[in-house]
């Protein structure tokens, strides 16, 4: 369930948890980090293996998952993230299945499998966080009834995907969509709920939270290759040195 107050966080989604990102948000003591294993290359053992690299840190992780079938949900479970984030759901009924799913008997039918989420069979009342991802027309819709379910724990917001479904049901452009996310932000927030925007880059990472959400998130390889534009657009384009200029 949502704390109250909440706090402003920050932090990053990658698809490549790399050992030196992951030192370096330990290092910097980063609210959170979600790894995106939606339609990307990462697997779980990449998942398993950024949840115990940063075991001692302070920073949360949290996952997107591929898809809401049980045996995904658990698997990811398994590896011991602090959230598993739920994309590409429509309707409260699929929260509340992905919760049976991820939750020990007598709440769920996750199996108690020895795994670094249990402490390997020594303690099985770790269970992650599940948090929705808001990013179709029928979940903003939705967004009091997800507030209202005990099993609610917070939301994220794409936008990106929720243009495209805006797009499909006749209402394009920006106007729309500001106005579902905003719908999502404010409902959430007024229901003491945890909700979280991308950020258009590390420095307006502040416009999330001025808009009502709580929880930043600027997408790591999006602010990687910016940066390498903009460091190689340093360079006049009469003094830059070409693999074949160096050989």
């Amino acid at each position: 369930m949502a704390t109250s107050p909440l706090v402003r966080q920050v932090g990053l989604i990658t698809a490549e948890p790399t050992p030196t990102l992951l030192s370096l948000v330990a290092y910097r003591n980063l609210d959170f980090v979600v790894l995106d294993a939606e339609q990307t290359t990462l697997t779980l053992q990449q998942c398993a293996d950024a949840v115990q690299r940063l075991s001692g840190a302070n920073t949360r992780v949290a996952v997107r998952v591929p898809n809401l079938e049980d045996m995904t949900l658990v698997a990811f479970a398994n590896t011991g993230v602090d959230e598993i984030v739920l994309p590409r759901v429509r309707h409260p009924k699929e929260l509340e299945r992905a919760y049976r799913a991820t939750r020990f008997g007598p709440h769920g039918f996750r199996p108690k499998q020895a795994s670094f989420a249990s402490a390997f069979g020594a303690d099985y009342s770790l269970e992650p966080r599940l948090t929705v991802l808001f990013e179709t027309v029928e979940a903003v819709h939705a967004v009091e009834d997800f507030a209202a379910l005990e099993c609610f724990d917070g939301g994220w917001v794409g936008p990106t995907d929720l243009a495209g479904e805006l797009l499909k049901q006749g209402r394009p452009g920006a106007v729309a969509l500001e106005e579902s996310v905003q719908r999502v932000v404010d409902v959430l927030g007024a229901a003491g709920q945890s909700v979280g925007l991308p950020a258009a880059d590390i420095a307006r990472a502040g416009d999330v939270h001025a808009r009502g959400a709580d929880r930043a998130a600027v997408y790591w390889e999006r602010e990687l290759a910016s940066m390498i534009a903009q460091l190689a657009d340093a360079v006049a384009p009469e003094t830059r040195v070409t693999r074949c200029d160096s050989l």
